[in-house]
């Protein structure tokens, strides 16, 4: 048995795989208590095994875990009073923020406007930084020893001043530590384990080795706020499980796409990892049937969350992704997340009309209709006054939904302030969000170079299916394929992982130099840098119980164009450069990837290629859980019809509409809208002019009719 959770603002997602089973259950999030969502999602497990929730964890091999503690704890801004330990002149360098630090983490609107933006709120006020006169230069040589007295005098002086964990981040310790080694080993003498005193401290040569003190810094500054919050968090869940009767491995799913143990995981890397998985599912779902390009549409009760997914490119990645407000050197694959969820709170604006998002109603107390104290119109609101939505039969009929307290809800907040009726407002909420959504997609992958109307949608997630025709519509996009296991996609995506550890150095090879006419020819620098990977590799991977004759290495480098700002990142070719072939290739896939990229006009190869970052991803493969095969059809459609109700269709109005069974669709099985098929926990509305096909593999494609 293995368990994969993914924990959303709403829902508590889980899917169990045992010798070929599969099951799936959903349970509202408990926000206080993370792991009493949890636990009632695991009961209803139980009961589709026809066991108890001790039974089932007591024959559990492995939990794979994807958390949002440290997103709470960042937006709540509940971690520990840190202190900065930084190379004396250089105090200023995380207030300042490279003087970009108004305009990281906000939307493209509030960018519109920057003269009004603030910078965040630090999470190291400027009082709690504090310069050492050192200094490492950039091949790192000392220049400056280090006095150990100074270094004793700046700690305590902040422990006085309230601190209660220490981040050091000197100029260049990535290339030596041994200055911010030293800090430790004096913070550590001074305040030892044993006393209740005791600091946690971040070097940041530990957490990235990459160039730039700034982002390197507020990536250590970040990993250090959420530490010891995450860390204690998880231990009390592993604690809860094992006395539950779970004896298995704790995995915590990572947001470059594989996973690790509790004991090899950073805190940034648990940062959007759900939706991570759903991407990871996405691409593995895309290799195995043959879509080459997708874009990953995520829709829960919170967010909607889109990612991009192209065959061999490096595109999905972002090496320098935003965190809240604060830019990380971390690689993670690229989502974009909106606000627009079943529980995005709706409004009327008297000079912008309906507003959808960002806002919430969460779980709790969520949508009106859910009748437990919401008050606020939402996007589910509005998708049970139009017909979408069975009262009866939501959450598999377990939440049963109040159709009057939505229309309530919309009457007071949005029909009255616009001048028009509750079904008219309704379905101007529907169709900001279909907007809002399909706006979203298209920045996404237009920015990343691609016609949007060449993608596929791959639409999960529990409201996806509900809002696929619309969005696509707003796209061009003709087809939108329904994944099996939908409503808990991105933990069935966890299923997939692979146990990965990326590891990357900021490393400056230059590869031809037009000045000289000269080519590279140092490669047993670069060999030695990999070896160095390698042998971390096997290190880590031996303590989570792995050989390394099962470890698969794939190299990427970071590549710049001379004169240029920006590297290009690709998947080299080779996994080392030994001779000048190997560089060759190197060189034609780095001329290709910017070429497409870029276009063919934009390639000035006469100017130089150089080498920045090295990095080196170290995995082991697992099995990956491949979908069940769905039986042909043998009643025919016919025999998933549940009946009819009355649903809004755009240009039609109220109409007596099919309602099927989704579970109970076959092989071949095809629907023409407008329909409505209902399952346990999610709900596909068909569109006019659309047709919905079950496959053998369980995909739902839903195809639009051309155009005269």
């Amino acid at each position: 048995m293995e368990i994969n959770v993914d924990i959303g603002g709403t829902f508590t997602d889980c899917f169990a795989t045992e010798n070929g089973t599969v099951a799936s259950a959903k349970a509202l999030t408990t926000h206080h208590d993370l792991s009493q969502g949890f636990m009632t999602a695991v009961g209803d497990l139980a009961q589709a095994f026809d066991t108890s929730a001790e039974d089932l964890l007591g024959r559990t091999s492995a939990i794979r875990y994807a958390t949002t503690l440290g997103t709470n704890a960042l937006i709540e801004r509940t971690g520990p009073r840190l202190g900065l330990i930084t190379t004396m002149g250089f105090e200023d360098v995380v207030p300042v923020s490279r003087c970009r630090g108004y305009g990281e983490g906000l939307s493209i609107q509030e960018n519109r406007n920057l003269a009004k933006a603030q910078r965040p709120e630090p999470l190291i006020p400027r009082d709690m930084i504090v310069g050492l006169r050192e200094r490492v230069d950039s091949a790192g040589n000392v220049v400056m020893p280090l006095d150990e007295d100074e270094v004793r005098d700046r700690v305590l002086d902040l422990v006085d001043r309230g601190v209660r964990g220490f981040v050091v981040s000197f100029l260049w310790a990535f290339k030596n530590p041994e200055h911010e080694l030293l800090v430790r080993r004096v913070i550590e003498e001074e305040f030892p384990g044993a006393y209740l005193g005791r600091f946690p401290v971040i070097l940041s040569h530990e957490v990235s080795k990459r160039s730039g003190e700034y982002v390197r810094t507020s990536t250590s500054i970040l990993d250090a706020y959420l530490h010891r919050f995450t860390g204690d968090k998880m231990s009390e869940l592993r604690d809860e499980l094992r006395g539950h009767g779970y004896a298995g491995s704790l995995l915590l799913v990572h947001n470059s796409g594989g996973m690790g143990g509790l004991a090899r995981t950073t805190p940034l890397k648990t940062i959007h990892a759900g939706p991570v998985a759903g991407l990871y599912g996405s691409r593995h779902m895309a290799d195995a049937f043959g879509y080459d390009k997708v874009v990953t549409t995520d829709m829960g009760g919170t967010s909607f969350d889109i990612g991009v997914v192209v065959k061999g490119s490096v595109r999905f990645y972002e090496f320098n992704p935003v965190i809240d407000r604060w830019l990380v050197q971390m690689p993670m694959m690229d989502l974009k997340t909106v606000g627009a969820g079943g529980g995005s709170i709706a409004s009327h604006d008297p000079y912008k009309g309906v507003q959808v998002g960002p806002r919430s109603a969460g779980s709790t107390p969520g949508p009106a209709c859910y009748a437990q104290g919401g008050t606020e119109p939402t996007t589910t609101d509005a998708n049970v006054v139009l017909g979408y939505l069975n009262p009866d039969h939501y959450h598999g009929g377990e939440l049963a939904l109040d159709v009057r307290r939505a229309e309530r809800a919309i009457e007071r907040r949005v029909a009255r302030p616009m001048g028009v009726d509750v079904v008219t407002a309704a379905a101007a909420i529907r169709q900001v969000v279909d907007n809002n959504m399909g706006d979203a997609i298209f920045k996404e992958v237009v920015l990343k170079g691609y016609d949007p109307r060449s993608f596929t949608i791959f639409s999960f997630g529990g409201g996806g299916p509900l809002h696929a025709c619309g969005y696509a519509d707003v796209l061009q996009i003709p087809r939108v394929v329904v994944p099996p296991h939908s409503p808990v996609f991105s933990a069935s995506g966890a299923a997939g992982l692979d146990l990965l550890h990326i590891y990357e150095q900021s490393e400056h090879f230059t590869l031809y130099n037009p000045l000289f006419g000269t080519v590279f020819e140092d490669f047993p620098a670069i060999d030695a840098v990999l070896d160095d990977f390698a042998r971390q590799a096997e290190a880590d991977f031996a303590d989570e119980g792995h050989d390394a004759t099962e470890i698969v290495y794939q190299l990427e480098l970071d590549l710049r164009s001379g004169g240029q700002l920006y590297v290009t990142t690709i998947k080299s070719p080779v996994l080392r450069i030994r001779d000048k072939a190997d560089l060759a290739a190197v060189l034609q896939a780095y001329f290709k990837e910017y070429a497409d990229r870029f276009g063919d006009f934009a390639l000035t190869s006469e100017v130089g290629v150089s080498i920045e970052t090295l990095r080196l991803r170290a995995s082991v493969p697992r099995a990956h859980w491949e979908p069940q095969d769905v039986p042909p059809s043998t009643g025919g459609v016919e025999a998933a019809l549940k009946g009819s109700r009355q649903v809004w269709w755009r240009g039609l109005g109220f109409t007596d509409s099919p309602i099927y069974d989704y579970d109970l669709l076959g092989d071949g099985d095809a629907v023409q809208g407008p329909a409505v098929l209902e399952g346990r926990d999610t709900t596909v509305v068909v569109e006019p002019r659309w047709t919905a096909t079950m496959n053998q593999h369980g995909f739902l494609v839903l195809d639009k009719e051309e155009s005269a």
